[in-house]
């Protein structure tokens, strides 16, 4: 019972200094089908989806968004979705109060002990990689990148 509980202990003091920074700011995805597309070019990974055009007046439908995550070392999609978030407590980030459908900066990740179902894009040094969150309504999005640039494109 006593090494349960070790284990149990320590996952939350670990845990409890990951900070969230949310970086969409007057934008997100579109909320019931974005159609996230993934690919790798080089050491770069680019993610294309639909933008929210009925919360963010700006944007019609059918604009798209695509984040490049440079020098990327590793990323994943996959669950939760929205239920396995909200239903079933899938997201291992949920207790620490992070909203569904953002896209996050995450500070003093774990993501060097944690980072289920990843594909590996290259081996590089792991000195200034950040580590990325975005929750589409289908699967969740995970890199550990450089830095990020964003690009709308409008129809």
């Amino acid at each position: 019972m006593i090494d349960d509980n070790k284990e149990y202990f320590f996952a939350i003091i670990c845990t409890m200094h990951i900070e969230f920074e949310q970086l969409n700011k007057e934008w997100n995805a579109e909320p019931n089908a974005p159609e996230v597309s993934i690919s790798v070019s080089g050491n770069n990974v680019e993610v294309t989806f639909f933008l929210n055009a009925f919360q963010f007046e700006n944007f019609n439908e059918q604009d798209t968004a695509k984040l490049v995550f440079h020098d990327c070392l590793q990323y994943r999609y996959g669950s939760p979705n929205d239920e396995g978030f909200y239903i079933f407590n899938q997201s291992r980030f949920k207790k620490l109060g992070i909203k569904w459908g953002e896209f996050y900066l995450v500070h003093n990740s774990d993501w060097e002990d944690v980072f289920p179902d990843c594909v590996h894009v290259s081996d590089q040094q792991h000195d200034g990689l950040k580590h990325y969150l975005f929750y589409f309504r289908d699967g969740t999005f995970e890199c550990i990148a450089r830095d990020y640039d964003l690009f709308f494109e409008r129809v």
